[in-house]
């Protein structure tokens, strides 16, 4: 018996399509720490987002993941929480239906779709999975809802999404695609993407892109920049990397600073050496300072910022640690105080997490001129890669770059990501062991 498409199936497929056909299948990969933490404070929100909406509603009676009917619907409650559309092709859990004026099978009332989102953003994925909902909630009431709500953070603050022909569209295609999957159609290529980093099957997909040399390797090249060179014939790293020929620079033609051509990191992985295409633009100064910051996903909260400082021959690491946001100026300061009564240096970060926590700490502090003076100096190390070097790597990222230079982590699942999760168990308990690991990985 096939699989029904369900909110697991159809949210997989929307992060991507080779993973909506490994659901769709009942695969399960393994589950990472960030992965598990994501989705444990996904369920608490909307524990408590659903209670808060009952709450509000006065009247509305909890369904209890009762599949919705033209009876269940034709009782006009106002709310109708954890309810379930189901068919002989979905099982869809629904956050809540809430009550909308307007003709339908039921009466003179018909329901619109209410999404728990955890974060504060509502993209394409939530917009198609309202409409989604609608599709199914039409087969009950006879009309399709005009419009969804989105219940943002264990608050449930209301935003409505207005669900307009264009998102139907797309939300029938979605079902389509499912559809056609449940029937035993062919399933789609394996095509890595920005959700490999938090999914189940990222090692399983990374080595099966590995072996066939797939170019969707390359993190810097998009899905649609794919297609265009699969049209033309083009599959592996290796037929890419035959593909670059180098340019003369014409005297009117002026390269784009961020101009990048994945046909030369191609060349360099397959030459296992590293190409420099054009001089890399990096400062000298006599001080050098590096840093590096640990903080909120979001950037909202920076709790630990790490300098190293030379001077000449000489080098020397200091730590800023913030507890909680409230004590984020004073480890502000302390980086300032380490800065303020030298001139002549240059600041070098990687990516730019780092330089938007200076911007940011522009608008908290009062020596504002001192952080013009960082900011100006401020050089981001990965610009420069991108616009002139090529490691023999998948991606520019710091992990990629420092394991071929011969780095190495002292935590073999280190990373940004993981990171997070150390100071979630550190802000559960303040176990100095989680601590540790920040300041060793920082």
């Amino acid at each position: 018996m096939a699989m029904k498409i369900t909110n697991e199936v159809l949210e997989a497929h929307l992060n991507c399509k080779f993973k909506g056909h490994l659901k769709l299948a009942g695969e399960a990969g393994t589950r990472s720490d960030y992965e598990a933490m994501t989705a444990a404070a996904k369920v608490a929100s909307r524990e408590q987002a659903i209670a808060k909406l009952l709450a509000r509603s006065g009247e509305g009676a909890d369904c209890g993941g009762a599949a919705v009917t033209v009876a269940t619907l034709r009782s006009g409650q106002p709310l109708l929480a954890d309810a379930t559309l189901e068919d002989e092709g979905l099982s869809l859990r629904c956050d809540a239906l809430k009550r909308a004026p307007g003709p339908s099978r039921l009466g003179d009332h018909h329901f619109f779709p209410v999404l728990h989102e955890h974060g504060e953003k509502v993209g394409r994925q939530q917009k198609v999975l309202l409409a989604v909902f609608g599709l199914a909630l039409a087969r009950v009431q006879g009309v399709r809802p005009t419009a969804g709500l989105v219940a943002r953070g264990p608050d449930a603050r209301l935003g409505k999404v207005r669900l307009d022909s264009k998102l139907y569209r797309q939300a029938e295609q979605v079902i389509g695609e499912l559809d056609r999957l449940r029937d035993g159609g062919e399933p789609p290529r394996l095509m890595l993407n920005g959700h490999c980093q938090i999914c189940e099957f990222r090692q399983r997909c990374r080595e099966q892109a590995v072996q066939a040399d797939d170019i969707s390797l390359l993190e810097t090249v998009r899905e649609k920049d794919l297609r265009k060179l699969n049209r033309k014939g083009i599959f592996t790293l290796t037929q890419l990397s035959c593909t670059f020929r180098p340019r003369k620079k014409g005297k009117r033609v002026k390269r784009p600073d961020h101009a990048r051509y994945p046909a030369l990191q191609a060349l360099a992985l397959r030459e296992k050496k590293v190409h420099v295409y054009g001089t890399p633009d990096i400062s000298r100064k006599p001080i050098q300072v590096f840093l590096d910051v640990e903080g909120s996903e979001d950037g909202g909260f920076a709790y630990l910022l790490g300098v190293l400082l030379v001077e000449g021959d000489n080098q020397k690491t200091h730590v800023f640690w913030a507890d909680s946001p409230a004590d984020e100026v004073h480890a502000f300061d302390a980086f300032l105080d380490i800065l303020d009564s030298r001139e002549d240096f240059a600041l070098f970060h990687y990516g730019s997490y780092d330089k938007k926590l200076l911007q940011r700490m522009r608008k908290v502090v009062e020596r504002t001129d001192l952080v013009d003076r960082v900011l100006a100096n401020a050089v981001n190390v990965l610009s420069a890669i991108r616009a002139s070097v090529y490691f023999p790597t998948f991606s520019n990222g710091l992990k990629d770059v420092g394991r071929y230079l011969g780095c190495a982590w002292t935590e073999e699942n280190a990373s940004g990501l993981q990171s997070l999760v150390w100071r979630a168990r550190w802000e559960e308990g303040r176990d100095p062991i989680w601590k540790g690991k920040l300041l060793t990985y920082n």
